[in-house]
């Protein structure tokens, strides 16, 4: 009888590390825009404001809307672009991920 806990492979700890916090948010549109953030992060890919309504399927002015709710909530950071502000990449802070589970237990 095999008594190791339940192993993780690494590629299931990525999928959750983005998905299971980000629907711990509240707000459907955030937790879509979270969650596709931090998959192009993992990824090593840039994103910005543009390319969210294609990968999330919402309007831009309610992909814009979510953005800068997560930037005030201290979620992600916008390194901006100031000839195209919706050109701004996008990136998950560090610790977003652990803040929203300690925000979820309070």
């Amino acid at each position: 009888m095999n008594t190791d806990p339940h192993r993780r492979r690494a590629e299931d700890r990525e999928q959750g590390d983005c998905c299971d916090p980000a629907r711990k948010i509240g707000d459907d549109i955030c937790d879509r825009v979270l969650t596709e953030i931090c998959r192009a992060n993992r990824r090593d890919a840039q994103i910005t404001i543009w390319d969210l309504p294609r990968v999330t399927g919402l309007p831009l002015h309610e992909a814009f809307a979510a953005v800068r709710t997560l930037e005030f909530g201290r979620l992600l950071v916008i390194d901006d672009n100031l000839s195209d502000p919706f050109g701004a990449t996008l990136k998950v802070r560090e610790d977003a991920m652990r803040d929203i589970e300690i925000r979820r237990v309070a």
